[in-house]
């Protein structure tokens, strides 16, 4: 999972398409990844949970057109060839844009004021 987030902060789309599993893989392309990715900056990765082997709940905030957005997901893995394949999601109900006051901590995990940071 972590591997994931990092190639998606610096957009290293062929390893993003390499790790989703074989099923999802003939059905997605290096161009499709990196256009649903234009202009996104990804910020923060945090683990909520892993339950089993290949399952993680995880929180990724972003920031795209001056909007902060979370993306809370529980992610399904395969084993395929010994390694750990993306296979499937499930967004969770807080997803979606996240409203920052000045004051508040940024999301970059920075631990300064939202005023004094990403703003």
């Amino acid at each position: 999972m972590r591997s994931r987030f990092s190639a998606y902060a610096t957009q290293q789309y062929q390893y993003i398409l390499d790790t989703y599993a074989q099923s999802q893989r003939d059905t997605l392309s290096v161009k499709e990844l990196q256009q649903s990715d234009k202009e996104t900056t990804w910020l923060r990765l945090q683990i909520v949970n892993c339950p089993d082997d290949h399952t993680v709940e995880f929180k990724a905030y972003s920031k795209f057109q001056n909007q902060f957005n979370l993306l809370h997901e529980i992610s399904i893995f395969t084993l395929e060839n010994q390694h750990w394949m993306y296979k499937e999601g499930e967004l969770l109900a807080d997803t979606g844009q996240v409203k920052l006051n000045r004051n508040d901590q940024c999301l970059c995990g920075s631990g300064k004021k939202y005023k004094k940071c990403c703003i």
